[in-house]
């Protein structure tokens, strides 16, 4: 079985945190990475190669909704 490759985004460490809780236990997941901001989202796309990106709408760096336009266009 191939497992779903995850990248998580969430800006809230307690909420991040109770995610990768939630999703760890999954034997089809693997959460390759999870960051604290939307910063450099592309370039961890491109080395990490998730099949899923989970993304914070409401992150305080920048625009999440940019930032899913870009991901959308870069890595459809």
């Amino acid at each position: 079985m191939k497992k779903i490759r995850l990248l998580l985004i969430e800006d809230n460490r307690l909420l991040r945190d109770g995610i990768l809780g939630i999703l760890k236990p999954h034997k089809d997941i693997i959460i390759i990475a999870a960051s604290g901001n939307g910063k450099n989202t592309l370039l961890k796309i491109q080395q990490l190669k998730p099949n899923v990106v989970l993304l914070d709408l409401g992150l305080r760096s920048q625009n999440s909704l940019h930032v899913v336009e870009l991901v959308e266009k870069e890595f459809p």
